[in-house]
């Protein structure tokens, strides 16, 4: 599991960090501040070249279900 993955899983499990994340809106440079402050280590050159390759299973989306992943460079609230 890559850390922007490992960011992810968190962010839906845990409702402070969502609300944290949600209030930095769609920028992804206090983002990726906000999660290598938690402890995650990937940069913002890492979720951009994520998103751009990023395409979700049927599994995936049901995981994402009611919560928070960054798909294609934004934050998209679910």
């Amino acid at each position: 599991m890559s850390e922007i993955q490992r960011f992810n899983k968190d962010l839906n499990e845990n409702k402070e960090m969502l609300e944290e994340v949600k209030n930095a809106g769609n920028d992804l440079a206090k983002i990726v501040a906000y999660a290598n402050a938690k402890g995650y280590n990937f940069t913002l050159a890492e979720l951009e070249a994520s998103a751009t390759s990023a395409e979700l299973s049927e599994e995936q989306l049901d995981k994402v279900a009611g919560g928070v992943s960054i798909v294609l460079g934004k934050v998209v609230v679910i």
